[in-house]
């Protein structure tokens, strides 16, 4: 089916939306074939909505359950509630056979490993042809298995309702200064506001500067890139300086753009070079110097074939070359996607679904010789990096302290969010640098004997430090942490006060300064 015909279907099918939507949804009386109408069209949310409703009525129904348990699995909220109607209809030993992979799958998500493995055991069984497809869930359950045993040093911080909200918010991209985020978002509010066929709003590209370690508000990058319909960011210079975007729209599709910035404002998107927009193409990194670029390419058109990644130089002539595919050491016989070239122009990050991936796409790193054009072979990200779920893509700070990625965790705000993760082997410290001042500067006492002590609210853990006598001047190096910090001086009343230190960004020198007051 063409792009254009597609459009046309949801279009129609967005038409008997409004329709029912304006009869009201409790007074419609639905039957199974108006959802299976949306669920043709992979429109998961709104088959979900009349299955619900249907199910009020009958549900003892078996192929409802079974396709609400669909829809769960294809919805990024409640997708364990498939389990429950999963399990209901397996009891019936001449339902289709697929509801034993789906639970497999279903239960791999819960990380109930040994009963995915079960079911997907059963499936081989009734579907014997289909046994290769179970034995890749399994070996992934056995993975994740292995990986569970040594989760990786790591913490979790979502970065909030500044930047996610209720609706997909993913494929984040940072600076190597970590002071600027680029993400993709599908919420409510995007240029446009329509609701697509799959009954999420159209993507749209957002982005937040970091302001004293903290990231501030996150706005729409504006008509200069976002339109009606989907755009995506899949890639940032190290710099900030050039974006790579792939849209979605009626006369454009499975090409990538670049949009370079120009003082503060990103400009037009232009296609990049023909060499990356030969085929089907949708995701990509560019090097700090701008010299290379990866990207992932799939090449035809059509659900069975599997995307690589590629790599492409420029010639000392200025010009792009030929793109060459990446040995197998990066490329499975799976799917890859979202390389992303580290800082050192050496660590390539990816996502990939085959190597030991332990459900979906995983993320893995490797390592390139430039002289010898060898990869190392791919190492995975590790539990809990890596889940049982898809995990897309990864952005890593320039000293690999933290990383950026979209993910499903308990306690988001309800769909796709955005955390910063804390490689937590990596100690950093900030530093504030200030001085140790006087209300009335004319009476500056000749010697200045201060103390300046700090206890993390949490560890309780306590550092002092003391100014230099002749200057006031002082350095403080904290990990991050909120602190209760007093200030001693004879003669002069306490200061107290709390500060918060926040280790975002790279830069990691601030000002500080304390004023003391006679009693």
């Amino acid at each position: 089916m063409t792009k254009w015909l597609i459009y046309v279907v949801v279009c129609l099918c967005l038409l008997n939306t409004l329709h029912s939507q304006n009869k009201g949804l409790v007074q419609q009386q639905y039957e199974i074939i108006d959802g299976d109408e949306y669920l043709a069209i992979k429109n998961y949310v709104t088959a979900l909505e009349i299955y619900k409703e249907i199910y009020k009525s009958i549900p003892d129904n078996r192929e409802l359950q079974y396709k609400m348990a669909l829809c769960y699995l294809n919805t990024n909220t409640n997708r364990l509630e498939a389990i429950k109607y999963l399990e209901y209809v397996v009891k019936e030993e001449k339902f289709v056979p697929e509801a034993w992979f789906e639970l497999g799958y279903a239960y791999a998500l819960a990380y109930k490993l040994d009963e995915a493995i079960a079911s997907l055991e059963k499936y081989k069984t009734l579907v014997p042809k289909q046994s290769a497809k179970a034995n890749v869930r399994i070996q992934q359950c056995k993975n994740a298995k292995e990986l569970m045993k040594q989760p990786v040093n790591v913490s979790f911080h979502n970065l909030g309702k500044e930047l996610n909200s209720a609706y997909p918010d993913y494929y984040p991209w940072i600076t190597k200064d970590e002071n600027f985020l680029a993400f993709t978002s599908r919420r409510k509010g995007n240029i446009g506001g329509a609701i697509e066929g799959d009954g999420y709003y159209s993507s749209d590209i957002y982005t937040s500067i970091a302001v004293n370690g903290k990231w501030g508000k996150a706005h729409n990058i504006g008509p200069s890139i976002n339109t009606a319909l989907d755009e995506q960011v899949v890639g940032l210079k190290a710099d900030g300086s050039e974006m790579l975007v792939y849209l979605d729209h009626m006369d454009v599709y499975g090409d990538l753009f670049s949009s370079k910035k120009k003082g503060s404002v990103f400009q037009k998107v232009i296609p990049l070079a023909e060499q990356f927009n030969k085929k089907i193409e949708h995701s990509g990194s560019v090097s700090d110097e701008g010299n290379t670029i990866f990207f992932v390419r799939k090449d035809k058109d059509n659900e069975e074939e599997t995307t690589d990644i590629y790599m492409c130089r420029m010639l000392p002539s200025g010009a792009w070359g030929e793109p060459q595919k990446l040995n197998d050491h990066v490329n499975s016989p799976y799917n890859e996607d979202f390389p992303y070239l580290a800082i050192d122009g050496k660590t390539l990050y990816f996502s990939s679904e085959g190597h030991n991936s332990i459900g979906g796409f995983d993320l893995f790193k490797c390592t390139w010789d430039p002289e010898t054009n060898n990869w190392s072979k791919a190492v995975n990200l590790g539990y809990p990096i890596n889940t049982t779920d898809d995990d897309r893509s990864i952005s890593i700070s320039a000293d690999n302290s933290v990383g950026y990625i979209s993910a499903l965790r308990p306690g988001g705000y309800g769909d796709l969010d955005i955390y910063r993760i804390k490689f937590n082997a990596h100690k950093k410290h900030i530093i504030y640098k200030g001085e140790i001042a006087f209300t009335d500067s004319t009476k500056t006492p000749k010697e200045i004997i201060a103390t300046i002590t700090t206890v993390e609210k949490t560890t309780k853990k306590e550092y002092s430090f003391s100014p230099n006598p002749q200057t006031g001047s002082f350095i403080m190096a904290l990990p991050e942490g909120t602190y209760n910090i007093t200030v001693n001086s004879s003669g002069y009343k306490d200061i107290i006060e709390t500060l918060i230190v926040s280790d975002v960004g790279t830069s990691s020198e601030r000002k500080k300064e304390f004023k003391l007051v006679k009693p």
